[in-house]
């Protein structure tokens, strides 16, 4: 396959673990990989199918240079994975105000400035998708994490809209979104604020909703793909059933 004929695939929050494990897969499937982050550290996973570039996902114009550079590079876009993402855990009561502008700021503006810039090179794609990460806190309600879980529900918002607006476009893009529990990675880790302490029992149980960052990058990679053409507007959770049981916390 020559490389005109391959596939593109712009994944933000690169460096991260859900970020690092979906370059990786994609890149090993053939695609042609732009990874970005806020900071690009040493050590990233190489590949010659990926390039890697310093994006501020709340930035307009790093946005738009984005956009300009993958349409000039590649003449289109075929998947647009919104991954960037912060993690700071606070009730109504703990949660500052500027905490909770940062959040959504970073973790849903962001996901509407990636659709609305890169959606003229999305549409150049014979069969383009869109997915965005949520959470499994945007479908429930979790005290300790206000400002993310909603956040991540503007994100499941922003994705069946932008579903329905290109299907009745008749625009070649399908839009789903993404909803994990706890993933194992360093975000998860070292996530700002306090959160509750737990007896071991109930770390124990909530240990087994969270996943590795392959789990993730699987059903990523699933909703890129053909076999996954007619699944759009959806919220796919990879949860291992949390949200359908009783707070684990």
């Amino acid at each position: 396959m020559s490389q005109s004929d391959k596939r593109v695939v712009i994944i933000t929050g690169a460096a991260g673990g859900v970020g690092q494990s979906t370059v990786k897969k994609f890149a090993e499937n053939g695609y042609i990989v732009i990874g970005t982050d806020i900071r690009l550290p040493d050590g990233l996973f190489e590949h010659d199918c990926v390039s890697y570039r310093t994006c501020d996902v709340t930035s307009e114009a790093d946005w738009q240079a984005l956009a300009a550079s993958t349409v000039s590079e590649h003449g289109k876009l075929d998947v647009l994975v919104n991954n960037a993402a912060i993690l700071m855990t606070y009730t109504i009561e703990t949660s500052s105000t500027e905490d909770y502008k940062r959040m959504m700021e970073v973790n849903s503006t962001s996901v509407f400035l990636g659709m609305k810039f890169l959606l003229d090179a999305l549409k150049k794609s014979g069969a383009a998708s869109i997915i965005n990460i949520s959470s499994s806190s945007a479908l429930a309600g979790y005290p300790h994490f206000i400002a993310y879980g909603a956040a991540k529900a503007a994100v499941r918002s922003l994705t069946m809209s932008v579903a329905v607006h290109c299907q009745t476009n008749q625009f070649p893009i399908r839009c789903n979104s993404v909803h994990p529990d706890g993933i194992l990675t360093d975000m998860t880790n070292n996530m700002e604020g306090t959160f509750p302490e737990m007896e071991p029992h109930q770390a124990m149980k909530a240990f087994g909703f969270a996943c590795e960052p392959e789990a993730v990058t699987d059903v990523i990679y699933f909703l890129a793909g053909h076999e996954s053409r007619h699944i759009n507007g959806a919220e796919i959770r990879v949860d291992n059933s949390s949200t359908i049981q009783m707070p684990y916390f």
